[in-house]
């Protein structure tokens, strides 16, 4: 019970004593009851007030922990997607919150939605399940679409040794200006507008995979004409193994060579797999922790697609190096998704531009070797 009922109740037997008093002809007493009767209507509107704050607090607690609830950035991403208005509290999530569904806006027109970081890692999961050469280079993200990029040139600099308050020269230090641009890279998939009702749908769940295999393609195919690019010119023979060794032994340099990876097609990796050693062990060994890997000498085989990756006829490519050191990766954060139903209307389907930008650089050519292998023919 309020305490503020207890009051009322009080205040009413109060009245019906003072009354009673009254009715008796004993004034005095009933007059000196009319205090009592004043103090208990001011602690009545004492609690009455606070009464009314705690259930205005309790009701506004109440509201911003509704408000939480109710927020789904899906909700929200799907609802910026196919143009639904926004709640209240979904505006303020979208505004208060960095990395936060929004539009993007590109070339001064408006672009499409960013998708949501969980959806995001979703499509990242699904790109992990293909070969991806992004994780081997050097990724960079960046914030706008072009600018410039200060890296140290040197890789076999020393620090110098100078006397306290002398000052040490920038010209001690060997940089290069990368300028950079990323581009857009995306893809058109139709999706039924009968998901497209429903706001709480995961459009990643019907696109990602599609999506995450074009990226891949799309990311490793510009990786490799950055090789491509990087070892023109530079191109070494050999007719084995010993030839790839021979690369990581003397033409990188070692801190270059101990992060080796070997990149090859699928023809390359059949010719690596099949090698067995004086004592009939194959020369392959799987990656320590990862079965499901393969390496030579200690270093990770990385294998492409023959249509991705050829070579002269009769010859294996094979590049050697640390990717990390010889490409640059610039990155801009956020996939984005944008709609149309307009070429889709007469299949009641909605199609989806779905984009992500990037751009792939190469930086130290010495990083990376590229050896073409023409195995030995096997005497009759």
């Amino acid at each position: 019970m309020k305490k503020s009922t207890q009051i009322l109740a009080a205040i009413a037997a109060m009245r019906e004593e003072i009354t009673n008093l009254r009715d008796e002809n004993k004034i005095d007493e009933a007059h000196a009851k009319l205090q009592e009767l004043k103090n208990l209507n001011s602690e009545l509107e004492v609690e009455l007030a606070l009464e009314e704050e705690e259930e205005k607090a309790l009701e506004l607690n109440g509201s911003q922990a509704q408000a939480v609830e109710d927020i789904d950035e899906n909700v929200i991403f799907n609802k910026q997607l196919t143009g639904k208005r926004l709640t209240a509290s979904e505006m303020t999530h979208v505004k208060n919150t960095p990395g936060a569904p929004g539009q993007i806006e590109h070339d001064e027109e408006r672009g499409g939605v960013l998708v949501p970081e969980e959806q995001s890692l979703q499509i990242e999961e699904f790109k992990r399940a293909d070969v991806s050469l992004k994780s081997l280079v050097n990724v960079i993200s960046v914030q706008t679409f072009k600018g410039k990029f200060p890296m140290a040139t040197d890789q076999k600099g020393e620090l110098i040794p100078f006397e306290e308050l002398t000052e040490l020269e920038q010209t001690d230090v060997k940089f290069k200006s990368l300028s950079w641009e990323v581009k857009d890279y995306g893809v058109i998939i139709p999706l039924s507008n009968t998901f497209l009702e429903d706001v709480r749908i995961n459009i990643i769940d019907y696109i990602g995979k599609q999506f995450a295999k074009m990226a891949v393609n799309t990311e490793n195919r510009l990786i490799l004409e950055a090789l491509k690019a990087m070892t023109t010119g530079k191109k070494k023979t050999g007719k084995g193994v010993d030839d790839l060794k021979t690369v990581m032994n003397v033409d990188l340099d070692p801190a270059i060579a101990q992060n080796a990876k070997i990149i090859t097609n699928q023809s390359g990796f059949d010719y690596l797999d099949k090698l067995k050693d004086a004592q009939g062990n194959y020369v392959l060994q799987p990656v320590v922790g990862d079965a499901t890997r393969k390496a030579l000498v200690g270093r990770e085989v990385v294998v492409v697609p023959d249509a991705l990756l050829s070579a002269a006829k009769g010859a294996l490519p094979f590049y050697v190096g640390d990717l990390s050191q010889g490409i640059n990766f610039f990155d801009r954060k956020g996939y984005e998704i944008a709609v149309s139903d307009q070429a889709g209307f007469t299949k009641n389907a909605t199609l989806l531009r779905c984009i992500e930008r990037f751009g792939v650089y190469e930086f130290d050519a010495e990083a990376v070797k590229y050896v073409e292998i023409t195995p030995e023919t096997p005497a009759a």
